[in-house]
């Protein structure tokens, strides 16, 4: 892979991805802003070229990354263009700025980056040590994106049965011949459609990390939270074992779930505390990546609407909303499983095939669900520090309609996870221990964000203050 490739397969994505979030959101006229539009435009873009390149490619992988990193980098400049010229018509309700951090302030900041800086460079030095590892990544995720450029070109995926009886033509099979393709087309982007270097296609899961810790600290800072605070999340975020884990190792999609389901969830937080109004086509977008990533994004993605859904019924519908958002809910359920969607199909093979009603089955999930959250290194204190803080400042947070927005969004998820992990037959892998971890972090994200603002709830402050106009971020300095 020349250099040059590697400049364009790295920098593509950061042009396409920010400039469609500058024309979105509106043009970054702060430190959080720009953060924001880096971390969560490098996210969003590198999944976009992923989607271009299936959608766009001929046939053959040939030249295809130049192809579609020349059409990108063209659509990124074309929409950072367009943000500049419309940056004078972003009118938008924020809250009042943090203070400026103090000296002592800046010193525990400054330790925090530099710990940050040392764990990103050992993460690094292990990614190009080693080829992706043998586990469930390499044969779910990352094994059609290798028969593809090394055939160097696209093969369709079909079952078994089917790729047994073909007389002649370019199918394949695998354990995960049904499963969404949008994180192994990525794979695809980040080999440069004809290398197979799987160090380097591994480096995308540590750009992922960097930008994912990039976007949670802009979107802290956009909500008003001081910059030692969203220092300390951030710190918090990226020492957490499993996800440093998943950087390291790479090849999982559910680091991808969790960055999508979190830019998603905070662009609606932003909504609808701060009256952003703007951020709903960032969510717009998370909702329409997340199902193309893994079957469980749908699920997300429904949840997403639903709370769109939920803020936007009018006044005179807001007592009878739950029944609102439940007709929605089995309109959508209905219409998946008419068009046949995949995710149904998962969900069906859980909830129908032997259902866990046995009690010892269910006290053994809990025990081995509790055992993961507070038994194992996974988490750090994470789960410890999420029930302390919502008791000890429970008089501060209650007074927050921004932390009980976000708490009641993260409330699904968890009830989803549960349960799943106790009533279903996914029950034998939270007593395995095999995918309840993975599974939990794409939340995680989600549930540092809430002891963030648990902590230091930004808006109590200010709740009695009138809002101000006309910037693009409550925190114009970081």
């Amino acid at each position: 892979m020349t250099a040059a490739l590697s400049c364009l397969i790295w920098s593509v994505p950061l042009l396409l991805g920010s400039g469609l979030w500058v024309a979105l959101a509106g043009w970054p006229r702060g430190a959080a802003a720009r953060c924001c539009a880096l971390g969560g435009g490098w996210i969003i873009g590198a999944l976009l070229c992923g989607l271009g390149l299936r959608l766009f490619a001929a046939q053959y992988l040939a030249g295809a990354v130049e192809r579609v990193g020349a059409a990108a980098a063209l659509a990124g400049a074309l929409l950072w263009v367009a943000a500049w010229r419309w940056r004078a018509r972003v009118a938008t309700d924020v809250w009042v700025p943090a203070a400026a951090p103090a000296r002592g302030a800046r010193i525990l900041i400054g330790v925090l980056c530099g710990l940050l800086v040392w764990r990103g460079a050992l993460l690094l030095d292990d990614i190009l040590l080693h080829p992706v590892l043998p586990w469930d990544a390499w044969a779910v995720w990352l094994a059609k994106a290798k028969a593809w450029v090394l055939a160097g070109r696209i093969d369709a995926s079909v079952p078994y049965g089917v790729w047994v009886a073909q007389a002649e033509g370019a199918q394949r099979t695998g354990v995960a011949w049904m499963y969404p393709e949008l994180v192994p087309w990525t794979a695809v982007w980040f080999a440069g459609g004809a290398h197979w270097i799987e160090p380097l296609v591994g480096l995308a899961w540590w750009g992922l990390g960097f930008a994912l810790l990039a976007l949670h600290y802009g979107q802290w800072r956009a909500l008003g939270v001081t910059p030692l605070m969203a220092w300390a999340g951030v710190y918090a975020l990226g020492s957490l074992p499993l996800l440093d884990a998943h950087v390291a190792l790479g090849g999982y999609a559910d680091l991808w779930i969790a960055a999508l389901l979190s830019l998603g969830a905070h662009a609606w937080l932003r909504w609808s505390s701060c009256g952003e109004r703007r951020q709903l086509g960032l969510v717009l977008v998370a909702m329409a990546l997340l199902p193309l990533i893994k079957l469980e994004g749908a699920v997300w993605s429904l949840m997403l609407g639903v709370a769109c859904v939920f803020r936007l019924l009018p006044r005179q519908l807001r007592g009878r909303r739950f029944v609102v958002i439940v007709a929605l809910v089995l309109v959508t359920l209905v219409a998946c499983v008419v068009f046949g969607l995949p995710w149904i199909g998962m969900a069906r093979r859980y909830l129908d095939s032997g259902r866990l009603f046995d009690g010892g089955q269910i006290g053994a999930s809990a025990v081995s669900l509790a055992a993961a959250l507070w038994g194992q290194w996974n988490w750090n204190l994470l789960w410890f520090a999420l029930p302390a803080a919502l008791l000890w400042n429970a008089r501060h947070w209650t007074a927050s309609p921004m932390t009980r927005r976000l708490l009641a969004l993260l409330a699904v998820p968890l009830v989803v996870l549960m349960g799943l992990f106790l009533f279903t037959t996914a029950a034998q892998y939270a007593q395995s221990y095999s995918a309840v971890n993975r599974l939990l972090l794409q939340i995680v994200p989600l549930v540092v964000s809430a002891l963030v603002l648990l902590i230091r709830p930004p808006d109590v402050a200010t709740i009695a203050a009138p809002p101000q106009r006309g910037a693009d971020s409550p925190s114009a300095s970081a």
